[in-house]
């Protein structure tokens, strides 16, 4: 009769061990809105959504960089442009202004998913410098400073190059996030989708089911 308490007590030690190293409140939270925001439709779901992120990602990134050697390196300026905005020329600017799309979008993201004030605020930075310098050549052109077809095509070429960082930036932001919840399930294997939420199971649901 002891022996069957001791195997009992094991039992219950083990179901509480496993329900004290759960994930915590917040990670939870996190792991809902992610789920709720990118809607994977079950479990396995998740790699395929990572690789396919994943691939377009690189796709875009080799699109970017053939299109920035072929569009700024291999053309020749006539005009000899600097930003007012801290003096960059214009292949400078090419390679400021996505990078400022990139870590904006980074920022912004991670300013929604963690409500955190402080990243926000540098994103909204960010952005407005990059759009700045996007549209800086075009306005330029306008006022007589450079000539209008140079500068309608600088701009022209610097929208491309953010908006493609900006919609690559999103797809990889998705798939680091999508991982995350996937290491998260593969870690607390007890976790699973209910109404497109993370669902906690308790000691008592594992009692139920062990018995069943």
């Amino acid at each position: 009769m002891s022996e069957e308490g001791g195997v009992i007590d094991d039992t219950t030690d083990v179901l509480d061990s496993d329900e004290i190293t759960m994930p915590n409140e917040e990670q939870l939270e996190l792991a809902e809105r992610i789920i709720v925001r990118l809607n994977p439709p079950s479990r396995t779901a998740i790699s395929k959504m990572i690789h396919a992120k994943a691939k377009v990602v690189g796709a875009i990134f080799t699109g970017y960089a053939v299109f920035w050697w072929l569009a700024v390196l291999q053309v020749e300026d006539n005009t000899n442009f600097e930003s007012i905005f801290f003096g960059p020329d214009f292949v400078t600017i090419t390679i400021v202004a996505p990078c400022l799309v990139f870590l904006g979008s980074l920022l912004s993201d991670f300013s929604r998913e963690l409500g955190q004030l402080f990243p926000g605020l540098v994103s909204g930075i960010m952005f407005v410098l990059a759009v700045l310098y996007t549209f800086e050549p075009a306005i330029m052109g306008m006022v007589d400073e450079i000539s209008m077809n140079s500068g309608l095509w600088m701009s022209f070429r610097l929208t491309v190059l953010c908006a493609t960082v900006l919609f690559a930036a999103k797809l990889l932001i998705d798939a680091w996030l999508l991982g995350w919840v996937k290491t998260l399930m593969e870690h607390y294997p007890d976790l699973d989708f209910s109404d497109n939420g993370v669902e906690t199971l308790t000691l008592d649901e594992l009692d139920s089911e062990t018995e069943a």
